[in-house]
């Protein structure tokens, strides 16, 4: 009889401590919820990211809009995909283009790319391009000096060229959503390098919603673009004959898809 009080009473204290072991629990889930990453903050830098069901284009168009600077290696790298699905929709005019030479991209190599000149669209979808920086990222186009402020700079210069919801998304996901590595420090995107300034942005928005990619589609770093040391009038030429690169095809059928879902098709 002693036994069973003694063994009543141990199972009785151990009852005692659920409550605080459940409380526990329920702490950890939440701070774990609380700390983990969105999702489209996690992956917009190299994705196209659906960021929201809104339809900012107006009267039932597509808007493709491009935010790079001239010599932009990304900027370059995103041009070959994003010209040939383009050309679905309009007749786009581009110059060959070689980017500035960075010591961590393509192992210090410019890169080839394309410079969009004009796009005279066939159908709903528009395009718009705006180069916001000189091909030295040391200036604006029109010459005006980045002075170490080149994101307020950019901005300036966005607002002054784009409408406000593109101007609020490239704000929002590369000053308050997308963080990156630099010097040991975790900051946001904008702030990622020597030169802080706005990063080569693509946003499309339809009657199907609104995507935004920062950089360059990730089936596509600049060492798979094509032949580095390739003159891009050559390639150029390639792709208009219909030699597209693997990697290249994979990147434009990526945007290719992603403008038919934003035009609601």
């Amino acid at each position: 009889m002693a036994k069973g009080k003694k063994r009543q009473k141990q199972n009785e204290s151990k009852l005692i401590y659920i409550p605080f072991i459940a409380l526990i629990l329920v702490i950890v889930l939440f701070v774990g919820l609380s700390f983990r990453p969105s999702a489209s903050a996690e992956s917009a830098f190299t994705n196209l990211v659906k960021v929201s069901s809104t339809d900012y284009a107006p009267n039932g168009t597509t808007q493709v809009y491009l935010v790079s600077w001239y010599g932009c290696p990304y900027g370059a790298t995103l041009s070959w995909p994003l010209y040939l699905a383009l050309s679905h929709y309009g007749n786009i005019s581009v110059e060959p283009h070689l980017s500035v030479a960075e010591p961590d991209i393509a192992n210090g190599d410019p890169i080839p790319g394309l410079l969009f000149e004009s796009f005279t669209p066939n159908s709903s979808v528009q395009f718009h391009f705006l180069y916001i920086y000189n091909q030295f990222l040391n200036a604006t186009p029109s010459g005006e000096p980045l002075n170490g402020n080149g994101v307020q700079i950019g901005l300036n210069e966005l607002e002054s060229e784009a409408p406000s919801w593109v101007l609020n998304l490239v704000e929002e996901y590369q000053l308050n959503k997308t963080l990156v590595f630099y010097d040991n420090n975790q900051v946001p995107i904008a702030f990622g390098s020597q030169t802080p300034h706005l990063v080569t942005t693509l946003v499309i928005s339809g009657p199907g919603g609104t995507w935004i990619l920062l950089g360059y589609p990730k089936q596509l770093t600049p060492n798979q673009v094509v032949s580095i040391n390739k003159d891009p009038a050559q390639i150029l030429n390639e792709i208009r004959d219909g030699q597209i690169p693997s990697q290249m095809d994979q990147a434009y059928q990526t945007i290719l898809q992603i403008i038919q879902k934003a035009s609601g098709s």
